[in-house]
């Protein structure tokens, strides 16, 4: 009731405030000057850049503003005469429009789109080093362009994901926003079947343009997910003919691979085609402690060894865009691509009772996962008469291929066998995605959207797992099950966008509709679930002039449980660890409210987020020990959390040698619930699931610009130990180094990466109930080095088209 009492308070607020603006005659008003700002490589607008008129006569500055969200800007109040008008931004050379006439006849000037060109190509024999800004801000996210993350040149999204705001990324390369790994995975804003770990750990991070951290999503987008959205753009080229990058990688530590995108265009029709293949791998030792206290007697077990990962991938994608005419536009995406994960351990266990004599015995631990997909996508756009009024169509399609997954986990007292388990599971998925978004404008500040999203989901897993049976040195088949998922989700939105002088806000509301349906072997019974939900979302942004902003926002998402957490049966995963699904699980509900301020002086920036979220139906994985002595996790909708925290990012450049980013992140975290086990004699007792802790992190990137072609990165990362209901874990920092040459007009560039320096990078955590204690460590081999060698084909530049350039600005006349 609060929430619909606030977004009700809101509109009426806008509403009022739109109907009490003055209104103010043309002839009084003066003359105008309009457009649109974007990036000429891209085309995507450019948020505030700054646009300033002059008088041609005596280039005397008259005005000046900045662009919005839309990179739209409007000069108003102009004596009639002639004019010129600069453009600029911090990382592209300046455009200019020059020979701009006002007369009474002629009071409104539309220069559509002024293009701005970013000031890292060579012109004219001369060099221009200025970096991109390291963080757009937008008014519903952050772009963080990826060139600027030399460190992360020969490796995947989630290397170049370890140096941006808002994100985390453990020893391991598991990805967290703002402290959750439930968020969604987009590329160019398309959806895809595979888990957000593995769109991630599959994409080279040559092959992504920017990175989109969206943590208050609108009504527009899927609100699944609790902590938001990261959203993959990927490299395209607009210039006509051939163009492309190619890239080799070698490593330690089995890391090798390549890949190379191809893009030709000639008039209507843009065609791309790429490939790519790598292997990563990492090797480190792990130790561990664990008690079990089962009717009054402790069993004590330690292990030590060596553990090896290995990652493959490889793919192929191509596509096309293509422009009917200047109204109708059809694209066309499609990858085809498979991906290999390893995991082999081999550990050395002692085990004991306080007062008994200790046995030794070794374990072997081995599990793999092979699976294929196809990923594809067909779009279609029609645009009607005025700017940005548009109906965009697209049509989603993912498969997973059967996905084959086994684990083997053996002991061995010498060679006598004493116990194994061999787990297997396979089975496809398939996703359809169907949207229509239909975009009406509403004069020169406000627009209007409405939308329907439809999703089919299906899935088919097959489980079998057989246990060693030492009377006949056999494995037997305990038990066998086929679960079949199936899941339609259909929702539509509408958003209303305008503006009020400087105060801009956006009005979302979401309802969707959820018809989920599991079942499990020949069991007549089924998990169904037929539910409405319904998403309010609100976006504002005010502009304080001299390029300071402030955005505040609130939006509710939800998280629907995994399907592997559904599957209603036991799987024992080793000879201590079993897993249990639940079928009963609820969705969990998000409330997200986000405050945020950014400052621009010069080429610095300076930026403060605070944010609150507050989760119903809180999901955890719960575990407890059952009387067998196997530790079993199992999710449970525990209750309630609460996150409230600060992030800043501080972009200095102390010298035009030496730039420095800094992002700091403190929150604050409290959950609270409780759930209901068996204990190790069998009875159902009700547990407490409450903690609170402090918890920050602090990441500093240092570059040091050398000379033109020769630069330095050093990043440094800390994150401090962190408080479960049912544990901790420890803090870890990490250095990692890495420096990048140019050669051939800055068409080939050679880059060392040195991972881990000093070897502090390691995962510490404890996990403990009231039977049970375990502590585990694992710490990486250090140093990693990484090569990585890339060349661009024709440059993968733009071309300038029409344009000059004099003293790195780009000046055209005004048409008449």
């Amino acid at each position: 009731m609060n929430r619909l009492l606030l977004l009700l308070s809101f509109v009426c607020l806008a509403m009022f405030s739109k109907a009490v603006e003055p209104a103010v005659k043309p002839e009084i008003q003066g003359g105008i000057i309009k457009g649109v700002v974007k990036d000429q490589a891209l085309e995507i607008p450019v948020e505030y850049a700054t646009v300033s008129v002059y008088s041609m006569a005596d280039s005397t500055l008259i005005d000046g503003t900045i662009t919005d969200a839309k990179g739209a800007f409007s000069l108003k109040k102009l004596k009639p005469g002639s004019y010129f008008v600069e453009v600029s931004f911090i990382g592209y050379n300046k455009a200019a429009v020059r020979n701009i006439p006002i007369s009474k006849k002629r009071k409104v000037i539309d220069l559509k789109t002024v293009s701005l060109r970013q000031s890292t190509e060579s012109l004219d024999e001369v060099t221009v080093t200025t970096e991109r800004i390291p963080v757009q801000y937008q008014i519903d996210k952050k772009v963080i362009p990826v060139s600027r993350q030399i460190t992360a040149a020969s490796g995947n999204a989630v290397d170049v994901l370890e140096n941006v705001p808002s994100v985390s990324v453990d020893i391991e390369g598991n990805v967290s926003l703002r402290g959750s790994s439930n968020f969604t995975v987009l590329v160019d804003g398309k959806p895809s079947i595979l888990d957000a770990a593995d769109i991630l750990e599959q994409m080279p991070a040559s092959m992504i343009e920017n990175i989109e951290i969206i943590t208050n999503p609108s009504a527009k987008y899927d609100p699944e997910g609790t902590a938001g959205i990261i959203n993959v753009i990927t490299k395209k080229n607009k210039s006509n003919g051939i163009a492309g990058v190619a890239n080799l990688n070698l490593g330690t530590q089995n890391n090798y691979g390549g890949d190379v995108l191809l893009t030709y265009r000639k008039k209507k029709l843009n065609l791309n085609f790429g490939i790519d293949y790598g292997k990563r791998g990492f090797k480190g030792s792990t130790e561990s402690v664990r008690r079990n206290t089962l009717n009054g007697i402790t069993n004590h077990i330690l292990s030590d060894g060596d553990t090896q990962r290995d990652r493959l991938s490889y793919g192929i994608r191509t596509g096309f865009d293509y422009d009917i005419n200047e109204k109708n536009q059809v694209s066309f995406g499609f990858r085809l691509g498979n991906r290999e994960m390893e995991r082999k351990s081999i550990l050395d266990y002692e085990e004991f009772v306080e007062g008994e004599d200790s046995e030794f015995y070794d374990s072997k631990d081995f599990w793999s996962r092979d699976m294929s997909f196809i990923n594809s996508n067909l779009s279609y756009t029609k645009k009607f008469k005025g700017k940005g009024h548009q109906w965009a169509n697209q049509i989603t399609f993912s498969r997973r291929g059967s996905g084959d997954e086994i684990s083997t986990n053996e002991l061995k007292s010498g060679t006598e066998l004493k116990s194994g388990q061999i787990s297997t599971e396979e089975g496809p998925g398939e996703r359809w995605e169907f949207r229509s978004d239909y975009t009406l404008p509403l004069g020169e500040d406000s627009k209007f959207e409405i939308g329907y999203q439809g999703q089919v989901r299906s899935s088919d897993a097959i489980t079998m797992q057989e246990n060693y049976n030492p009377d006949n040195g056999l494995y037997e088949l305990i038990n066998n099950h086929d679960v079949t998922y199936k899941r339609r989700v259909h929702g539509v939105y509408s958003t209303y966008a305008s503006k009020v002088g400087k105060f801009g806000y956006q009005l979302g509301f979401r309802t969707e509709y959820t018809d989920r349906e599991i079942t499990f072997d020949n069991n007549p019974d089924k998990f169904t679930i037929k539910r409405w939900d319904f998403f309010p979302t609100i976006h504002t942004q005010f502009d304080l002039g001299s390029k300071n902003q402030i955005m505040a926002s609130y939006t509710r998402r939800i998280q629907r449980p995994r399907g592997w957490y559904l599957e209603p049966f036991r799987t024992n995963t080793d000879a201590f660890n079993a897993r249990l699904g639940n079928p009963d699980l609820k969705p969990e509900y998000i409330d997200s409210y986000e405050l945020g301020y950014m400052k621009r002086f010069g080429d610095q920036a300076i930026s403060f987020e605070v944010y609150h979220k507050r989760t119903d139906n809180k999901l955890e994985r719960v575990k407890a020990l059952d009387k067998d002595g196997i530790m079993v996790s199992t999710p449970e909708n525990v209750g309630k959390d609460y996150s409230t925290g600060l992030e800043a990012t501080l972009n200095l450049s102390f010298a035009k040698w030496f730039k420095n980013d800094l992002i700091g992140t403190v929150y604050y975290y409290k959950e609270e619930g409780d759930f209901t086990t068996e204990n190790t004699q069998g009875e159902m007792v009700i547990q407490d699931f409450s903690t609170d802790s402090y918890n920050w992190s602090l990441r500093n990137n240092m570059t040091f610009i050398i000379n033109p072609k020769t630069r330095f990165q050093l990043n440094v990362n800390y994150r401090s130990p962190t408080d479960w209901a049912q544990g901790k874990r420890e803090g870890f920092v990490m250095a990692t180094a890495a420096i990048k040459r140019d050669f051939f007009k800055r068409k080939l560039s050679a880059t060392l990466t040195m991972r881990d320096l000093f070897g502090t990078f390691k995962h510490e955590s404890e996990v403990f109930g009231p039977d049970f204690y375990t502590s585990s460590q694992f710490k990486m081999d250090y140093p990693s080095f990484r090569f990585n060698l890339s060349y661009k084909i024709n440059n993968y530049k733009k071309k300038r088209g029409s344009r000059g350039s004099n003293g790195g600005v780009d000046t055209e006349d005004f048409e008449m």
